[in-house]
């Protein structure tokens, strides 16, 4: 069975412009291809995931683990003909107000639209979780090669709050993690000249194209490649 919408018409939680963020089912768990988007190294290149193989019994597993917390949301992302990917806050502390967003477009390489669908969908779980659960800060890790993506999170407010060296470890590949954040303050400042975080597709596309030629996180790498080399090895050879 494919991941077409009529095949499970799964709840909808979140509706948006061109996605929707629906609620698993363990049928959806078990019959989908909801298992096999961690089996293709292309998809899960820049993830900690794909290294033993998935199947539907251990989507299933997962599946019931995830309904079962309380500090867990995962839902599954729609392009309103077939379910795409998922989405998650994880880590949810309501009474320190933060958590983490975590997403995977499984059915990439079949899509033409999917960094613009992998963008709304932040954006409404972002807007949800400020919104709807009392998020102050919504923080988020992600490899240093996803250049391009982390500028496309600064249109919906995420900012760069550092490189963490070393941060991504997979088999053979050892890699920076660039740390990402949105707070409740950012959110509201964006609110002041948009009615949401996602207007509308035209504008998104709008200021993604508007990306500037040289990067905050361009100028924060090359600062601490240079200055911050400089300044620990002279400590560290004293």
């Amino acid at each position: 069975m494919n991941n077409k919408v009529e095949n499970y018409n799964l709840q909808i939680f979140l509706e948006g412009e061109n996605i929707n963020l629906c609620i698993p089912t363990s049928e959806f768990a078990l019959k989908s291809t909801w298992y096999n988007w961690f089996n293709d190294f292309r998809t899960t290149r820049f993830l900690r995931q794909g290294v033993f193989p998935n199947t539907p019994e251990k989507q299933l597993d997962f599946y019931n683990q995830i309904m079962a917390s309380t500090d867990r949301l995962s839902l599954i992302i729609s392009n309103k003909e077939q379910y795409i990917g998922t989405i998650s806050l994880s880590f949810i502390n309501l009474v320190r107000r933060t958590t983490d967003i975590a997403m995977l477009i499984g059915e990439k390489s079949q899509l033409p639209n999917a960094d613009l669908y992998a963008l709304e969908a932040m954006a409404l779980m972002t807007e949800f979780a400020f919104e709807k659960m009392g998020i102050e800060r919504i923080s988020a890790g992600q490899h240093e090669k996803l250049r391009k993506w982390q500028y496309r999170l600064e249109t919906i407010g995420y900012r760069v709050d550092g490189i963490i060296k070393n941060g991504f470890i997979k088999g053979s590949e050892v890699a920076n993690t660039v740390k990402i954040s949105i707070v409740k303050e950012d959110y509201l400042l964006i609110l002041e000249n948009r009615k949401s975080l996602w207007d509308s597709s035209k504008e998104m596309k709008r200021r993604v194209e508007s990306i500037p030629s040289e990067m905050f996180i361009d100028k924060l790498r090359l600062f601490f490649e240079t200055e911050g080399d400089k300044y620990y090895k002279s400590i560290f050879k004293s």
